[in-house]
């Protein structure tokens, strides 16, 4: 009899701890570049495609909008970089957002500080060291 009580609170403690053990998201870190409300390009943390972004000078558009997504939700302390050939040409902070949006008149300022094409970086505290987003090709 005492063997099947054991064996009995053996299986009730098992299922408990299996039933109750934490779960993994499965939400994959992604990002977006946007033009307005036109995609320009998104990729993830698992495919990570480096693509590139297209804005001409004459594209009437309002803003640039950089939307990283991580379903922890806690960012604090945000960046996004712009480089050229290595060199930091602009960067943005924010907080604890999903999404960061740059007014043309800065995205206008780059075509004279740098090349026709920059890299986008992202930074926070899980991505100290940083993420290339894709690139941005700025156009006459």
């Amino acid at each position: 009899m005492n063997f099947i009580k054991m064996v009995l609170l053996v299986s009730l403690i098992s299922f408990f701890q299996f039933s109750w053990a934490k779960t993994e998201t499965d939400t994959i870190t992604n990002w977006q570049l946007y033009k307005d409300s036109e995609i320009l390009f998104g990729s993830n943390a698992v495919d990570c495609y480096k693509l590139t972004g297209i804005v001409k000078m004459t594209d009437g558009f309002k803003f640039l909008k950089v939307v990283f997504f991580r379903d922890t939700k806690t960012y604090g302390k945000q960046k996004i970089k712009f480089l050229n050939d290595g060199k930091v040409v602009a960067e943005f902070d924010y907080e604890n957002r999903e999404e960061l949006k740059i007014p043309k008149s800065k995205i206008q300022s780059l075509y004279k500080k740098a090349g026709i094409d920059l890299t986008i970086m992202y930074y926070d505290a899980i991505e100290s060291k940083g993420i290339v987003l894709g690139y941005l090709s700025l156009e006459n």
